[in-house]
Parts: structure tokens; sequence; C-alpha cells
């Protein structure tokens, strides 16, 4: 049975490593940057053990890269990582809305309706300077989610949900870069669930297919 001191430091471990990782995936600690276990504990104001645990799991999952000879380096998402990612949603999502268009029920309609709605909401300043594209963030991950889940089968939206820190990552990327996309995905967004809602799924796929090939070439040349 765990002592108190060993749970206590079980939940460190895993604030350390939400917060951590946050900050890998808000690319706020550089990409190819390098870590102090020192300075993180720091900054976290815990000791180095639930920091050092921390790393160790996203070492594993392959957010940092520890050597003796190096320390401790942020892996960088490469060009390469996101072609591929493109490719993955391109493949299942397109499969997605010819699937569920005209299928929707006026519960699934709304849900869609309602995330766009509260996107909007976004744009037109309902949030404060400064948080309006961390929301818009959360909630572009929500809407594929959505999609997903409105198809009803658990694999694919399974696989969507393993996907959620790669949607992320990539979208923050391009939205902090070129923030003229904020408004044009939520356009698009728009413009896919109208035709799915109609019951086109050629039009449904056109625009879902421009929609994620729009992030090639924003990020040519970003490592």
């Amino acid at each position: 049975m765990p002592t108190l001191s060993s749970e206590r430091e079980l939940s460190l471990k895993d604030r350390a490593y939400a917060r951590i990782k946050e900050q890998i995936l808000r690319e706020e600690l550089e990409p190819n940057g390098f870590l102090s276990e020192r300075g993180l504990a720091r900054d976290l104001g815990m000791s180095n053990t639930p920091v050092r645990l921390a790393l160790a799991r996203l070492e594993h999952e392959g957010y940092v890269r520890i050597s003796p000879q190096q320390g401790i380096v942020v892996v960088a998402l490469t060009f390469e990582e996101i072609v591929d990612y493109i490719d993955y949603r391109l493949a299942l999502e397109s499969f997605v809305v010819r699937q569920i268009a005209g299928q929707l029920s006026p519960g699934q309609v709304e849900a869609l309706r309602g995330n766009l709605r509260s996107q909007r909401g976004v744009l037109d300043g309902a949030m404060p300077e400064g948080e309006d594209r961390e929301a818009l963030l959360r909630m572009d991950v929500a809407f594929h989610l959505l999609l997903a889940s409105a198809f009803g089968n658990r694999q694919i939206s399974r696989a969507v949900e393993l996907q959620h820190d790669m949607l992320f990552r990539v979208a923050n990327r391009v939205f902090r870069r070129h923030p003229e996309r904020l408004e044009q995905s939520v356009n698009e967004h728009h413009d896919i669930v109208e035709a799915i809602v109609e019951g086109a799924p050629g039009e449904a796929v056109s625009r879902i297919e421009a929609h994620i090939l729009k992030i090639k070439p924003l990020l040519v040349g970003v490592r």
C-alpha cells in the first residue's frame, strides 16, 4: 500500500507531467530547446523527483529526449511528421463526413452548430484579448471530435481522440504564425457543416479536404 508521501509524489508527478506537456504543445518551451530539471522544478514549485518522473514519461511519449551527452531536449515536431498527420486526417475525416452527410440527428446537428456559434462568439470578441486563440484551439479540436463521434464508430472516435494532442499542436503552430487563419478556419468549419446537413457528401468531402490541406503550405519550411 502506498504511503502518504508516495501518494503525494504521484500527484505532483502528474501535475508536473501535465504542465510540462502543455508548455510543449503550446511551444512555450522552445522546440529543440534544452530543459533543466532543476529549473523546471523551481518554476513548478516542487522538488526534482516528481519532475524527473514526469520527464521520463514525456520521453517515453516522444516529447523530450534525455541523454547524458545532451541533457534534456524538447523534441521538435518535424515537417515530415506534420505531412504524415495531414495524410492520416485526409483519409479518416474524408471518410467520416461522406458517411454522415444527410444522416445526422437533430441533436448532432445542434451540437455542431453550437460549437460553431461558440467559435464565432470568440471571433466577435467574447473572450479577453490573449485568450481568444487558446479558446479557438480548444473549440477546433472539439469540432473535429464531434464529427468523428457523429459517425458512431467507436474505433474511429478513439483514433481521433488519440490524435488530440497532435491536432492541438499543429493548429497552435498554424494559428500562431498565421493569425488570419483563425477566422478562415471558422468559416470553413461552417461550410463543412452546411454540406453535411444538406446531405451533400461529395461537397462535404471537398470542403474538409480543402480545409485540412491548407495546413501544408502554411507550414512549409517551419521546423
